[in-house]
């Protein structure tokens, strides 16, 4: 009995270890088939909660932060150096670029908005690839970035580099080809504004001047910009109330042929102001162009021309085109629809554009030329030697007259450089089937060195000076008599 006594204890002992062993066992099983339904559940919820965060932080399209989230850095960034230079501490001062795509609008009008946003995601993705930039898409095609950065010269090189980037990546897209790149205002904080209203306003200045100066440069912002903004500001409002009100004019100038009779006349625009004074056309031209407003002005310049034609019965008239209306996709629409209400022929006009914008014409603005011409309207190519010109180029330009700027016309009774390139001019107008236009004749003897290089028409104050359409009238007579 006593060897049983023991045996029988230690198995007892071994059963129930199993059995707790077992409990143990299922509890854990228990605890685990919980615990992981509610690991999955957390890694969900975790996952949703990142996506929201994302979506109310983050630009869908480009992959930028978005403007609500990038002002709240801004602000940020701003406020942290307020409160070190009050504590008399050490700043990381920054550097803010507000950034536009040039023509963005004739980038969707005449490549496709799928165009468009390939444009955008790839800015996007240049900008947050930069180190130390803070990117976001404030809304359109206008982009915000904040740099670690407030010398000029290293920043400069780092953008320069940054749009040579990109416009090399956007070249090799076909479906992007309508890119020309983009206009770039900075201002800095502290030195320029303290607070982000002021600084994105500075820097949209900034931006602005560079727009109005030929787009695609990089502005820096500057006191005396604020003075020439506002007064920008002021031209664009009277302007827009000038054509409400039809406060403007067309003159015209009579350009004469090789016997003295009137070939044509230029139609040349005029606004008259409040207190009766005229202001320059190269003063409100250029406001025009930066907005839609060109078109309206280039329409109304169009229908008065056709509407004093049809009045005084020139023998053609020519009317500038400015590079702005030949970029979009609304300038062919227009001159077919006006034409068409004011029962006028293409083949009267002659469209003059300046040799600065064929220079620098995509091939998009050639063909509108093409069109052009096909409608019966010719093409002069107005100011040229004013740029780089090119003599090749003139073969391949669809142009039927070369108006030779004042600069040569002027200087022909004693620069020879002057003589050697209007007679080069009319040679080379000769072969292509051109004519050659003199500009700024002013004196006989002018007149005759022009005459003698090459130039068959002429234009200047020798043969009148531009005057209300009335006053040309008996002109335009005694060449139809």
């Amino acid at each position: 009995m006593a060897l049983i006594g023991p045996r029988a204890e230690t198995t007892a002992d071994v059963s129930f270890a199993s059995a707790a062993a077992l409990c143990s066992a299922l509890a854990s099983a228990a605890l685990i088939s919980h615990v992981l339904p509610f690991t999955s559940i957390w890694r969900q919820f975790r996952a949703q909660r990142e996506k929201a965060e994302r979506r109310a932080n983050i630009d869908d399209l480009s992959g930028c932060l978005n403007r609500r989230r990038f002002m709240e850095i801004l602000d940020q960034r701003l406020s942290d150096i307020t409160s070190r230079q009050i504590r008399r501490q050490q700043t990381q001062d920054l550097t803010l670029l507000l950034i536009d795509v040039d023509h963005f609008k004739m980038i969707n009008d005449g490549f496709g908005h799928a165009s468009g946003d390939d444009v955008l995601r790839a800015l996007g993705r240049r900008a947050l690839a930069e180190s130390g930039w803070t990117a976001g898409r404030l809304g359109g095609d206008e982009f915000a970035i904040i740099v670690d950065d407030t010398d000029h010269r290293s920043l400069d090189h780092r953008i320069r580099r940054f749009c040579q980037e990109l416009a090399a990546e956007l070249r090799d897209k076909e479906k992007t080809r309508g890119y020309q790149g983009v206009s770039i205002g900075v201002a800095s904080a502290p030195a320029d504004a303290a607070n982000s209203h002021d600084l994105l306003n500075k820097a949209d200045v900034a931006l602005y001047v560079g727009k109005r100066n030929g787009r695609g440069n990089i502005t820096y912002y500057h006191k005396d910009m604020e003075r020439e903004h506002a007064e920008q500001r002021q031209i664009a409002r009277d302007l827009q109330a000038a054509l409400l009100l039809d406060q403007l004019e067309l003159h015209y100038q009579p350009i004469v042929g090789l016997d003295g009779e009137l070939a044509a006349v230029e139609a040349l625009l005029r606004w008259r102001n409040n207190v009766g004074g005229y202001v320059p056309p190269d003063k409100f031209v250029r406001v025009a162009e930066q907005s839609d407003m060109i078109d309206r002005l280039g329409e109304w310049v169009f229908r008065r021309a056709c509407r004093d034609l049809k009045a005084v019965d020139f023998p053609r008239v020519s009317v500038n085109v400015s590079g702005a209306q030949l970029k979009n996709d609304r300038l062919v629409p227009m001159l077919r629809t006006v034409l068409r209400e004011t029962r006028c022929d293409a083949s009267r006009f002659t469209l003059e554009i300046t040799e600065t914008v064929v220079l620098r014409a995509t091939p998009a603005v050639l063909r509108t030329l093409r069109e052009l011409r096909a409608m019966g309207f010719l093409i002069a190519l107005d100011d040229f030697g004013t740029g780089n010109n090119s003599f090749a180029l003139l073969r391949d330009l669809p142009v039927d007259f070369i108006k030779i700027d004042k600069s040569y016309t002027q200087r022909l009774e004693t620069d020879k450089i002057s003589q050697v390139f209007v007679t080069a001019v009319g040679e080379i107008a000769k072969a292509l089937g051109m004519s050659v236009v003199a500009e700024g004749i002013e004196t006989e003897e002018q007149h005759a060195c022009a005459r003698i290089a090459g130039a068959v028409r002429f234009q200047g104050y020798l043969h009148g000076k531009a005057q209300p359409p009335r006053a040309v009238a008996s002109i335009a007579g005694q060449a139809a008599g």
